[in-house]
């Protein structure tokens, strides 16, 4: 790579926000040259939503995608999940089908993943007018969740989209609250 090249390259992926290493990614001479990430820096999270009002960190789990527009694989005596195991790992991520979501894991390690939708809470004074208002904002209300309008689920894509469109909603400050709809597995009883 020319020298003038690097720099700009450098100095871009130094400028995004939210990659883990972007010094260590561009090379550069303050950040030591070329080197490994850690395994604590790798299972560090990449992403966030919000539960309960409270930014919660979530991680990708490279090994595993869940595939909502295929039929869900069952074995006897389980519960049917779209989960497929990830062949190809963090690269196989980057160029996910429509309809499939990478597995994310919360603080805690346990598994979801983003089917597509999210959840709007409104506010009292917006639940008369949901619809509407939902609407004027740009998004589509597929249902209404709570009877008394306070809780609605809006269309968004399986995957990130959804994650960060919730991000979006819930940081707008416009509504009570704003969730990924998201995809748990179920323990049989």
């Amino acid at each position: 790579m020319h020298a003038p090249l690097a720099i700009v390259v450098a100095a871009l992926v130094a400028a995004l926000p939210g990659l883990p290493g972007r010094a260590a990614a561009a090379g550069t001479a303050e950040a030591g040259g070329p080197r490994k990430e850690a395994p604590a820096a790798r299972a560090a999270a990449t992403h966030y939503h919000y539960e309960n009002g409270q930014r919660r960190a979530l991680r990708v789990d490279p090994g595993w995608i869940a595939d909502f527009a295929s039929p869900p694989r069952k074995s006897p005596g389980q519960a049917a999940v779209p989960l497929k195991r990830s062949i190809g790992g963090e690269k196989a991520l980057a160029a996910l089908p429509p309809g499939a979501s990478p597995l994310l894991r919360d603080e805690h390690g346990a598994p979801r993943a983003l089917p597509g939708g999210v959840i709007v809470r409104l506010r009292p004074a917006d639940r008369a007018t949901a619809r509407e208002r939902l609407a004027a904002a740009g998004l589509l209300p597929l249902r209404r969740l709570a009877p008394d309008g306070s809780a609605w689920l809006v269309d968004a894509p399986a995957g990130f989209a959804a994650l960060e469109l919730a991000n979006q909603l819930h940081e707008s400050g416009r509504y009570e609250s704003a969730v990924p709809n998201w995809w748990r597995p179920r323990a049989l009883k």
